[in-house]
């Protein structure tokens, strides 16, 4: 193995970014209850926010016209306010059993790929 060329390694660690700080130390004094509970409550608080959201999306959709919205609105700090629009379908049921069977034929004979996501869910038990 080669020698590094003196400089090197104090070059190479000038370039790599600096470790940002942990954003959140607080959970590492948690035990697992704890980061449970912990996740309830930051859930309980994002169902809140999106409501929220939710509910002012309502209003400046009421505001602002289609074009204005979809051309861009400016507010302060920089930020632009845009409309995005996705387009999704609605079959038949006969086109969905057909889908259905041709997905499930591709996955028996190798055409199809599985793609698994693992995701948390917490939900409460009834005592």
């Amino acid at each position: 193995m080669t020698p590094l060329p003196p400089g090197a390694l104090n070059q190479l660690l000038q370039t790599l970014q600096p470790e940002r700080p942990d954003a959140f130390p607080h959970l590492a004094y948690l035990n697992p209850d704890q980061l449970i509970q912990r996740r309830v409550e930051v859930t309980n608080t994002i169902k809140t926010l999106e409501q929220e959201r939710q509910a002012i999306d309502a209003e400046l959709l009421e505001v602002f016209s289609d074009a204005e919205l979809r051309f861009g609105v400016r507010a302060t700090g920089g930020w632009v306010l845009r409309s995005r629009s996705r387009t999704s379908w609605d079959y038949s049921p006969e086109i969905k059993e057909t889908i259905k069977g041709l997905q499930q034929q591709a996955q028996r004979n190798g055409r199809a790929q599985p793609m698994v996501s693992t995701y948390l869910v917490a939900t409460q038990v009834s005592i």
